[in-house]
C-alpha cells in the first residue's frame, strides 16, 4: 500500500489514459464537526436508532432513553465517532492492500489522501506530483476491448459514511453508498472486474464486522429513515414502457442477445444490438423446431417481440403469459399492428394458474423468466412444464441467467444488490439445479438436447444499455418518471439514476469475468424425432 498526501490545487493533464480529480481538503475543525453526523447517517440509514428498537417500552420512557443516548453521543462524539471512522478506514485499507491484479487508485477527498493498491505501475505522478491512473490496456492499440484487459479504477470518497457502510455491510453497503452519492468511481465495471479477479485474496469481501452485523442489517432495512426511504422509494417503482424504450433496442428485448463472433477486429463491421437480438430469437425458433401447425406456449411475454417473430416466420399460434399489465397492453398493441391478433393471445396471469389445455402445447419457450420464479418454486415451474407440454414429441427451450456451481451454495444463503434492489425475490439457479428439476419433475421423460452458454454476449448489451440509459436520462427518463411519480425529489431521481448505473455495471462485470452465465437449454420428450432435423444420417 502506498499513500501520498496531495495538494488541494486543481490540476489539468492532457496525458492519455489518465484520470484527474480535484481533492478538497477539510480543516480538522470541519472534520470533527461532521464526523459524528456521517457515522450517525450510516447507522440511521440502517434504522439503528434506540427509539425505533424499543417499541415495547412506554413512549415517555423511550423518549428519555433516546434523548439521553443522543446527548451522550454528542458529548462523546469527538472521542468515539472519529475513531470509529478511522477504524473502518484502516480495515478497508488493509483489505485493499491484498489486491494483486489490476490497479486501484483510492482518493479520499475528506482527508486529502491518495492510496494506490494492486499493481502500482498502473499509476504515476503528473507534472504537479499528483498520482493519476494511467493504465494502458493491452487491447487499446487494437481498438477493441478484451476480457483479458488489465482492470484499473479510481474511486473518490466524498463522505466518511462510505467507510462505515463498507465495514458494516460490505457489498450492500458499497452499493447503497454509491446510490447515495458518498463516493464516485470513474469506471464501476472495471472496479467490479478487479475485485472479482482478486476475490480469493479479499475473502469474498467479507469482514468480521459484516458477519456480526448481518442480522442487524436485515432488521435495519425495515426502518424508514431519510436515506433508507430514498433507497426504498426507487426500489419499488416499476418504470414505464417509455423508460425501457429509452435504453433498449427497437425490438424491446430485455435479455441477452447473441452477437456474431468476430474473427478480424480490424475489418469487421459493427453489428447493431437489434440484429444480435434477432439472432437469438431465430435460435429459439430453430431450437424449438417451431412449425406452422404448432401451438406454442411462451412464459414471459416481455413486449411481444418473441411471439410476433415466431408467428411471422412460421405461421404458428402462440399463447403468451405475463404478470405485467403494462407489458400486456403494449404487446397487444404491437401484435395488432403486426396483424397477428388472430394468432397470438396474451394472458395476464401467473404461470401456476394457467389451466391445463384439452390439447397440450406442442412447444414451450421461456426467455429469462425462470429467474423470477424463485428457488422455492423451481420444482413447481418445471412440474407445470411437464403437465402443459405434449407427451409425444414435445420440445421446450429455456433461457436463464445462472450462478456457477462453486458459488451457488453461498449465493443461495445471502442477499445481493440485484435481488434486493432490482429484482426482489429473484433467484439465479445453477445449471445442475435446472437439469435436476427438468429431469425430476418430468419423471425422466424430458431429455436435455443441448445447453448453450451465451453469458459472454451479455457484456456488450449491458454496456450499450447503460450508455443509452445515461445518455437519455435527462431528456427521456426523468420526464417519464416524473409523470408517474411527481412527488419524487431531485435527490430521489439522482438515487434512481445511480441505482440503474450501478446495476448495469455490476451485471456487466459479472458476465465479463464469467462469474455469471446465461444458458439456453433445449429439451425434448424421449423419442422426439423432430430434433433430428438437419442431421445427415
Amino acid at each position: 500500500m502506498a499513500s501520498q498526501k496531495q495538494d488541494s490545487e486543481e490540476y489539468e493533464g492532457n496525458q492519455p489514459f489518465a484520470v484527474h480529480k480535484r481533492i478538497y481538503p477539510r480543516s480538522n475543525h470541519e472534520k470533527a464537526e461532521n464526523i459524528m453526523d456521517h457515522f450517525a447517517r450510516a447507522l440511521e440509514s440502517r434504522g439503528m436508532r434506540p427509539q425505533q428498537h424499543l417499541a415495547n417500552i412506554h413512549e415517555s420512557l423511550t423518549g428519555i432513553i433516546y434523548r439521553g443516548t443522543s446527548h451522550l453521543r454528542y458529548k462523546l462524539g469527538s472521542l468515539t465517532w472519529g475513531p470509529a471512522v478511522q477504524f473502518a478506514k484502516d480495515m478497508a485499507q488493509t483489505t485493499f492492500a491484498s489486491l494483486q491484479v489490476g490497479t486501484f487508485l483510492l482518493v479520499d477527498q475528506v482527508s486529502a489522501e491518495v492510496f494506490v493498491h494492486g499493481d502500482s505501475s498502473g499509476s504515476r505522478p503528473d507534472e504537479l506530483g499528483n498520482l493519476v491512473l494511467c493504465l494502458r490496456r493491452p487491447s487499446e492499440s487494437e481498438g477493441e476491448r478484451k476480457a483479458t484487459d488489465l482492470p484499473g479504477a479510481e474511486l473518490v470518497v466524498k463522505d466518511d459514511a462510505f467507510w462505515l457502510r463498507l465495514l458494516l455491510f460490505t457489498d450492500m453497503g458499497f452499493a447503497e453508498s454509491y446510490m447515495l452519492g458518498e463516493f464516485e468511481c470513474d469506471d464501476l465495471t472495471s472496479f467490479f472486474q478487479m475485485f472479482i479477479l482478486n476475490r480469493e485474496q479479499l475473502n469474498n469481501g467479507t469482514t468480521l464486522f459484516s458477519g456480526l452485523f448481518s442480522h442487524v442489517a436485515g432488521l435495519a432495512r425495515l426502518a424508514n429513515t431519510l436515506d433508507n426511504a430514498r433507497l426504498n422509494i426507487v426500489r419499488h417503482y416499476d418504470i414505464s414502457n417509455d423508460m425501457f424504450a429509452a435504453f433498449l433496442s427497437p425490438d424491446m428485448m430485455y435479455s441477452c442477445p447473441i452477437w456474431k463472433h468476430s474473427t478480424n477486429s480490424r475489418t469487421k463491421q459493427e453489428e447493431s444490438l437489434e440484429k444480435a437480438q434477432m439472432r437469438k430469437i431465430n435460435y429459439f425458433i430453430e431450437a424449438a423446431k417451431i412449425k406452422r401447425t404448432d401451438h406454442v406456449l411462451e412464459f414471459g411475454t416481455g413486449w411481444g417481440t418473441m411471439a410476433i417473430e415466431a408467428v411471422r416466420q412460421t405461421g404458428c399460434r402462440v399463447t403468451t403469459v405475463t404478470l405485467s399489465q403494462e407489458q400486456k397492453t403494449f404487446a397487444e398493441e404491437k401484435i395488432r399492428a403486426a396483424g397477428f391478433s388472430d394468432k397470438i393471445v396474451v394472458c395476464l396471469l401467473d404461470y401456476r394458474m394457467l389451466p391445463d389445455p384439452e390439447v397440450p402445447y406442442d412447444k414451450i419457450i421461456s426467455c429469462e423468466m425462470i429467474e423470477a420464479v424463485g428457488e422455492k418454486f423451481l420444482a413447481t415451474f418445471f412440474s407445470r412444464i411437464d403437465k402443459l407440454l405434449k407427451k409425444d414429441g414435445g420440445i421446450a427451450v429455456f433461457q436463464c441467467i445462472t450462478m456457477p456451481e462453486g458459488r451457488h451454495k453461498g449465493y443461495s444463503k445471502g442477499e445481493d444488490f440485484i435481488n434486493h434492489y432490482i429484482f426482489p425475490g429473484g433467484y439465479l439457479p445453477s445449471v445442475t439445479q435446472l437439469i435436476n428439476h427438468i429431469t425430476t419433475e418430468s419423471n425422466g421423460t424430458l431429455i436435455v438436447e443441448k445447453i448453450k452458454n451465451i453469458g459472454p454476449h451479455y457484456v456488450k448489451a449491458l454496456r450499450l444499455w447503460r450508455e443509452a440509459f445515461m445518455d437519455k436520462f435527462d431528456s427521456v427518463i426523468v420526464p417519464a418518471l416524473m409523470v408517474e411519480h411527481p412527488s419524487l425529489t431531485e435527490k430521489d431521481v439522482e438515487v434512481f439514476k445511480r441505482k440503474w448505473e450501478y446495476y448495469f455495471s455490476y451485471s456487466e462485470a459479472g458476465f465479463l469475468t464469467k462469474t455469471l452465465g446465461d444458458v439456453i437449454i433445449t429439451v425434448g420428450r424421449e423419442g422426439t424425432l423432430e430434433l433430428m432435423e438437419g442431421i445427415p444420417l
